[in-house]
């Protein structure tokens, strides 16, 4: 073998050589180019179901309900904080009737509230003392604009 063929050899070697780190680092790219790719589509879709389910929410109303001091009173408040009416507001305490610190005659006056518009609130009388729980938990129902019923648990705490 001669010196010409001896060096066409050894740098078809090299050549060989680099070809194979070139491909394998092309592999390690392109498989974290899919990766990429997958998280992308993920991402689409869940955002995709979040604006599903924004939609299917902007036709449904959403209270709140909380315990606020009033001077020297406290007082249980649904807040209306979506973007459309609910209708038929009440609100049921889980505590047992005795312990109730609701006033009958408030909440009778008030509840169900028939229409409580976006933004607006209703308050209840709380006749909270030393010996009553600092939180409670509550059943909120109501009735959205599209004619389905809520019933959602709820807590509020001082």
């Amino acid at each position: 073998m001669s010196k010409y063929e001896i060096l066409s050899v050894f740098l078809g070697c090299i050549a060989t050589i680099i070809s194979l780190i070139v491909w394998a680092g092309q592999r390690k790219m392109q498989r974290e180019a899919n990766d990429l790719q997958r998280a992308t589509s993920e991402l689409a879709n869940k955002q995709l179901e979040i604006l599903l389910r924004e939609e299917r929410g902007g036709n449904a109303a959403r209270l709140s309900f909380d315990i606020l001091k009033d001077g020297k009173t406290y007082r249980f408040r649904i807040t209306n904080i979506s973007d459309v009416d609910a209708k038929n507001v009440d609100l049921r305490l889980l505590v047992k009737p005795e312990d109730s610190p609701i006033v009958k005659n408030d909440y009778e006056a008030k509840f169900p509230v028939p229409k409580l518009q976006p933004g607006s609130s209703v308050t209840l009388i709380a006749a909270i003392h030393l010996g009553s729980p600092t939180a409670y938990n509550a059943v909120l129902t109501w009735v959205n604009p599209d004619g389905s019923e809520v019933s959602e648990e709820t807590y509020a705490a001082l």
